[in-house]
């Protein structure tokens, strides 16, 4: 778990309460004040539950934590920001176009700008958020329209500084009241998490749309990836579907996605296997997963896998 509390009410984040509530429209209405406008439902029969936000605000980022027990969220298209969303407790169930992810005390989530939203929230999950705003994003990582990894694994070596920063800062309450009073302290502090994110996590610049190019069967061929992502579909099957012949396919996709059609859905597929390995427990098999989810050669699979999350699949499994 990234933060040593089971609750909350013990961080120092605490002292940034926005609002509390029993109401479901209220709290719809306080956390869109902060997010956007979204449609937040109660799972099943409607029961009392106190919901609160706390959200400390620094210069193009904020961090802070939501709970408002079992319900469904339907965001719009994120609008020029990019948010990550990780358990304190409970776990969340999110989907972003077709990718489903799950959210937990180890694993975060994160939604790009112009990416929507539905989540699945338990009844005793606690969220605890961090907004970035699309400027600072672009201005620290350097890439004009940055692209990260949707799944966040909080216990990457390499994303230690950055979860060592955020833990130190919603745990210290002079740190939290220092963020509050000092706009070049919260300024500084808010720059050091966007780095060190950056940085543990890796980002990439998505390719520009080419000027009078239409991009509608890249659209098309992604759509249908998405769709048939653990089948034994080819080369062939994305450009019957795109419409077009697979040079043309492939140019368009290296213009606009900046991989090949097949990279693109074998890293689908490889993002796939590193969800079931860490939702399984530690009990999956790792033959058997790469199997369902479609690849056919294990041992390139194994390569694959370790250059894209830097380690075995077996050491995910292990750690889990």
């Amino acid at each position: 778990m990234i933060m040593p509390a089971s609750r909350s009410d013990s961080l120092a984040l605490s002292a940034c309460r926005l609002f509390e509530s029993d109401d479901v429209e209220e709290t719809r209405d306080r956390i869109s004040r902060v997010m956007q406008p979204h449609r937040l439902t109660p799972v099943g029969r409607r029961q009392p539950y106190r919901s609160h936000m706390d959200f400390l605000q620094m210069p193009g980022i904020g961090i802070g934590t939501i709970a408002f027990g079992e319900k469904t969220i339907e965001v719009p298209p994120l609008d020029g920001y990019y948010l990550l969303v990780f358990c304190i407790r409970g776990q969340a169930l999110l989907r972003s176009g077709a990718t489903e992810m799950v959210a937990t005390a180890q694993q975060g989530v994160m939604i790009h700008d112009s990416q929507s939203l539905h989540g699945h929230f338990s009844a005793d999950c606690e969220q605890f958020i961090v907004r970035i705003d699309k400027k600072r994003l672009v201005a620290c990582s350097g890439q004009r329209n940055p692209v990260l990894n949707q799944l966040v694994d909080l216990r990457r070596a390499s994303l230690q500084p950055w979860v060592t920063a955020l833990r130190n800062l919603a745990t210290d309450a002079q740190a939290v009241q220092l963020v509050r009073d000092d706009a070049r302290i919260a300024t500084t502090y808010g720059n050091l998490l966007v780095q060190l994110l950056v940085h543990g996590h890796g980002v990439r610049d998505a390719a520009p749309e080419p000027k009078g190019a239409s991009p509608r069967s890249v659209h098309r061929a992604l759509a249908f990836i998405e769709a048939h992502v653990t089948e034994p579909i080819h080369l062939e099957d994305i450009a019957e579907a795109a419409g077009v012949p697979l040079r043309t396919l492939y140019e368009a996709f290296r213009r606009f996605r900046g991989v090949s059609p097949m990279r693109h859905l074998r890293n689908l597929r490889l993002d796939h296997v590193r969800q079931q390995l860490l939702v399984c427990g530690g009990e999956g098999n790792v033959t058997t997963i790469a199997l369902d989810a479609g690849f056919g050669h294990l041992g390139r699979f194994s390569q694959d896998y370790a250059a894209r999350f830097g380690e075995k699949p077996s050491e995910t499994l292990r750690r889990v």
